[in-house]
């Protein structure tokens, strides 16, 4: 997330740019939720009490803790990140008995290391500009999902805003499309879950 000096870069899809303490702290600027609502992605996912997710790129934790109170104590929530200050600061908000689902894995989008089709919803939130290789992260995904699982992608429209990566950075909704139903997926929805967001739910078949 961005500071007013400009673009900072994700925490953790595979890209190797990791955040620092510092970064983080721009992570939870008072101007994020207005540009990445969490309610919409919430409602895309279409979570239950008991569900597994994989929250990939998890970063400081902003969807996590939503995640977790949606799916409760019966569910799991997996926070995969690669960045050591990622898992500081997940440690420091979800490391406390309050909150057995969470469960942090060292990991990437291409390499979540989780098992085959262990997890009803995965989420890309934030991240799919920065993932390292992008047909491997497809791949991961359909192998980790469990058939009639969804996948949930939000990232940047590539036009210019206040928040976020440099358009040059980002990709189009449709550019993701086309590469999800060519890993295989199934595009369920398409929809714009904040002013400057693009969303799609995808689902193994």
């Amino acid at each position: 997330m961005p500071g007013a000096d400009g673009p900072t870069p994700h925490a953790g899809a595979g890209s190797g740019r990791w955040l620092d303490d510092e970064h983080f702290r721009h992570l939870h600027h008072p101007d994020r939720e207005r540009w990445l609502p969490k309610e919409p992605v919430l409602a895309m996912l279409a979570l239950a009490p008991g569900m597994t997710v994989a929250d990939v790129g998890a970063g400081s934790g902003y969807l996590t803790g939503p995640l977790a109170e949606a799916v409760g104590q019966t569910g799991a929530v997996f926070a995969v990140d690669p960045s050591p200050a990622a898992h500081r600061h997940l440690a420091e908000r979800f490391g406390g008995d309050e909150w057995p689902q969470v469960v942090r894995r060292v990991g990437t989008a291409e390499a979540t290391g989780l098992a085959d089709a262990s997890v009803d919803r995965i989420l890309w939130h934030a991240v799919f500009h920065e993932l390292a290789d992008r047909g491997r992260a497809w791949a991961e995904a359909r192998r980790i999902l469990k058939p009639g699982g969804r996948l949930v992608v939000v990232d940047w429209k590539p036009e210019p805003t206040p928040m976020g990566p440099p358009v040059a950075e980002r990709v189009a909704a449709a550019t993701a499309a086309a590469e999800a139903e060519a890993a295989g997926f199934r595009v369920v929805e398409r929809t714009e879950p904040g002013p400057a967001t693009w969303g799609l739910v995808l689902e193994r078949p």
